[in-house]
């Protein structure tokens, strides 16, 4: 059975414990239950719990069992949460997003990975699946080829969540290109369609991806005494690449304004157009449509009535009208 599989029947059958396993130090890790989490388990073993907030034996064991103060478990336990980085007695609790690639999800819809990081435990706690956590697990368990200490696990987490929003940064570009792509031959109302929802899209990444830039930046700032200076700088790269993003979606949020203006400034051309040529055909039949309604009108004393040559010389004196017309027009470079 994968690792995914794995995790999701354990969080099913363990009441909230999606996973929990000691790691080796040399790359691997091996996986233990609630028996050994609540006290088998070696003291200074480093220790990645992984919970499902959804469930009540995770909010329990977290506010009872875990011996986290009430400002950390509750940090851990909140809902909806924006970014961001603060220390406590417990450790360093770090509030991060990642991009939403469960089956039909929206990526922009980013997902909250709440942790509490200690020297020698990871605590991280999911409302909803996410990839990035099932991942590390499968590297450690299945391949082995895992951070051998928990602050190296912590910094690979944040690198992964940070490499995975690059994907979706990259499709808003293309999505935009192939809108300008369009702009010509594409249908208008299903271009405005695709460039608003890009837009959204955008906005909706630079709101988390703007204030986790600078969570992870306080992080290298306030450096805790257990992360080395490595792992520092690996966070401040990570901090560097969501400061790329970060201006890239300002790039893509700016670009697309510029296409709905274009797109909308096409449109206006398009209708001044057609407004134009229908002026210019009112303009020529106005005198026309004057005269034979005036022709029309059912009075004694019409001149031509008796003349069986009425109607044809009617004619050709409208013709000859609307040559006149046509050429005074074009003087006035009308048309």
């Amino acid at each position: 059975m994968a690792a995914g599989e794995r995790s999701e029947t354990i969080s099913g059958s363990d009441n909230g414990l999606v996973f929990a396993c000691l790691l080796d130090g040399k790359g691997g890790a091996r996986r233990i239950g609630w028996t050994e989490l609540n006290g088998d388990a070696p003291p200074d073993a480093p220790l990645w719990i992984h919970f499902d907030r959804g469930a009540e034996g995770a909010i329990s064991w977290l506010s009872e069992d875990a011996g986290l103060s009430e400002t950390t478990a509750k940090a851990l336990l909140e809902e909806e949460t924006r970014p961001r980085v603060f220390s406590s007695g417990d450790g360093l609790i770090a509030i991060l997003r990642g991009i939403n690639l469960n089956t039909g999800a929206e990526p922009d819809d980013m997902l909250a990975l709440r942790a509490c990081v200690t020297r020698d435990r990871l605590i991280t706690v999911r409302y909803r699946p996410m990839m990035t956590p099932r991942d590390m697990l499968s590297e450690l368990i299945d391949k082995r080829i895992g951070p051998a200490t928990i602050p190296s696990l912590f910094v690979r987490l944040t690198e992964r969540l940070t490499e995975r929003m690059n994907s979706e940064v990259v499709q808003l570009d293309e999505a935009l290109d192939e809108v300008e792509a369009q702009l010509d031959t594409g249908d208008t109302s299903e271009l405005r369609g695709k460039l608003s929802n890009t837009r959204q899209a955008a906005v909706s990444l630079r709101r988390y991806i703007g204030p986790q830039r600078e969570a992870l930046a306080r992080i290298h700032i306030e450096q805790p005494a257990w992360l080395d200076r490595e792992l520092a700088i690996q966070l401040r790269e990570s901090a560097d690449k969501l400061q790329r993003y970060v201006e890239d979606l300002d790039a893509a949020r700016d670009r697309a304004m510029v296409i709905r203006d274009e797109l909308s400034n096409r449109l206006a051309e398009a209708m001044n157009q057609r407004m134009y040529v229908l002026s210019m055909i009112a303009g020529i039949f106005l005198p026309l449509g004057f005269i034979t309604g005036l022709l029309g009108v059912n009075v004694g004393g019409m001149p031509g009535v008796e003349n069986s040559l009425g109607f044809w010389l009617t004619c050709a004196g409208l013709v000859l009208l609307l040559a006149l017309e046509v050429y005074l027009f074009r003087r006035l470079r009308w048309i």
